[in-house]
């Protein structure tokens, strides 16, 4: 891992950190987030995954205003460290347990 991708990786998981803590706080059964990314590609791999306890869980938060706004959480605090994404929506993935 070149210099560089240590310093994004570093932010991405200090962003992600702040995010994961505040949808703990707003949206039952949300369970954590993690990330993958492919430097090599970066920024157009990142995926960001967001775990729920359940498909219920999941279906429900995917229909709330919630998930709009962690959505635009999420990119918004990306940019703020230097990470521009085109379209959110490409990077994020909703699972379950």
């Amino acid at each position: 891992m070149r210099k560089t991708d240590k310093k994004y990786d570093k932010a991405i998981r200090e962003v992600l950190t702040d995010v994961c803590e505040l949808t703990m706080e707003k949206v039952e059964g949300f369970e954590w987030l993690t990330h993958e990314v492919n430097y090599q590609r970066f920024p157009q791999s990142l995926i960001v995954r967001l775990m729920f306890k359940d498909r219920q869980t999941l279906a429900s938060f995917e229909r709330s205003d919630d998930y709009q706004a962690a959505l635009n959480d999420i990119q918004s605090r990306l940019a703020a460290v230097g990470i521009t994404l085109k379209n959110i929506n490409r990077h994020v993935e909703l699972a379950t347990l």
